[in-house]
């Protein structure tokens, strides 16, 4: 009687990758990038927003925001979206000046219309917010956003080139501070100095328009 062959081993098995961890590197950098894009789109809204702060108040222009205040949702909707349109032409120019040979003209057109923009869009926003929000799908659609927003941004923050970007920023900031400081000093040190009265000059500049 023969013996039987003893049992072969199973195969190893290698265990299977998620498709969830595949499915994250590869989403990884469009959502850092989407979440970059955001915060720079946040960044210009706000430096365009302390910008126009600064613009005197004209009884026109007064006029003109008290106006924009006042409209129903609809037409507030309208405004809101007018400087976006209105500027199309523009952007259609720069693709035209782009193809034609001159990319510097057309990406200085780009950035020129993009900064303009979210400055109007912005201070429209601004005026217009309180009867954008009194529509329901607005409200509604506007809420996704910010939790969209807020969720990309979290997950660029809490990555290790987000930290070391931070510790850079927070580096140049302080160097910044550091030259003012010793600019400072240096025309408190000579009152007289061309550096010292021309930045007299400016000051006076400044409190003369915002008195207007």
């Amino acid at each position: 009687m023969t013996a039987s062959p003893p049992p072969t081993p199973p195969p190893h098995s290698v265990p299977p990758q998620r498709p969830g961890r595949w499915r994250r590197r590869l989403l990884a950098p469009l959502i850092y990038t989407a979440a970059l894009l955001l915060m720079l789109e946040e960044w210009l809204w706000d430096a365009t927003q302390a910008l126009l702060a600064r613009i005197p108040d004209w009884p026109w222009l007064v006029r003109l925001q008290h106006w924009v205040e006042r409209r129903p949702p609809y037409v507030a909707l309208l405004i809101f979206l007018a400087p976006t349109l209105l500027l199309l032409p523009v952007k259609l120019l720069a693709l035209l000046s782009i193809t034609h040979g001159h990319p510097t003209l057309g990406l200085a057109i780009v950035l020129a219309a993009k900064v303009l923009g979210t400055a109007l869009v912005a201070r429209i926003y601004a005026l217009t917010r309180r009867s954008l929000l009194s529509l329901a799908w607005f409200q509604r659609y506007h809420d996704q956003l910010l939790a969209v927003k807020a969720r990309l941004t979290a997950q660029l923050q809490a990555t290790a080139g987000w930290q070391q970007a931070k510790r850079l920023v927070q580096l140049c900031r302080q160097r910044v501070a550091d030259v003012k400081s010793l600019v400072r000093a240096r025309m408190a040190r000579s009152p007289r100095s061309p550096l010292a009265r021309l930045m007299r000059l400016l000051r006076k500049l400044v409190a003369r328009m915002r008195s207007r």
